[in-house]
């Protein structure tokens, strides 16, 4: 299916520098294995990076670099971790474990991945049943979600497998899943959301997130 929503150009920018957290760049790969448009921006964007450094001057290296390098051959070498994704789950999950599935309310179902740590995003897979409503809320940072089953919609549209949307500090929005199958999303998020009814706060710490 050809994705129609897509992470912006500054979005894919920083994931091709690597400078996005670790769960946005999850979400970012899910996204980019089916999306032929997006991994050629990347590619073109990596090829830009890397002009630039060629074009950059060297610089001396640091008293005993050298050193540390040449230690390090003798190290022995990691042993490799080969975990598969969990069945029905994206390529981009492998090496990950999905926690279990919680359910604050009923119809909605939320499992971490990677949980927030200081300065750094989490990491969810997050259930929403068909014709179920998310709480309206807004965010503490950089949202990314990328739709693996089902679809969802909002007020910039809907929402399907291979799409994936992308909501900042200054966004506000109420997903709703669309009838038919489970919507199933794979989403990272900076900082806490914003929720705008109290009961929802009073939930909150039941979502996690």
């Amino acid at each position: 299916m050809t994705a129609r929503h897509h992470p912006s150009d500054e979005t894919l920018l920083f994931h091709a520098s690597g400078n996005l957290d670790e769960a946005h760049r999850v979400v970012i790969a899910t996204h980019l294995a089916g999306c032929p448009a997006c991994r050629a921006a990347v590619r073109l964007a990596e090829c830009v990076g890397g002009d630039v450094l060629d074009r950059l001057e060297g610089t001396e290296l640091a008293a005993g670099a050298l050193a540390a390098c040449l230690a390090r051959l003798d190290a022995p070498a990691p042993v490799p971790v080969h975990l598969a994704p969990p069945p029905g789950m994206p390529a981009s999950l492998a090496g990950y474990r999905i926690g279990p599935m919680r359910r604050p309310v009923r119809g909605l179902g939320i499992a971490t991945i990677l949980p927030p740590a200081s300065r750094r995003a989490g990491l969810y897979l997050l259930e929403v049943a068909p014709g179920m409503s998310m709480p309206a809320h807004g965010h503490g940072g950089l949202e990314l979600t990328a739709i693996l089953r089902g679809a969802f919609e909002d007020a910039e549209g809907v929402y399907r497998p291979g799409d994936l949307a992308e909501t900042g500090e200054a966004d506000d929005h109420t997903p709703v899943a669309l009838a038919g199958e489970t919507c199933v999303c794979l989403f990272s998020v900076s900082g806490k959301l914003r929720f705008q009814s109290w009961l929802a706060r009073l939930v909150q710490p039941l979502f996690g997130i």
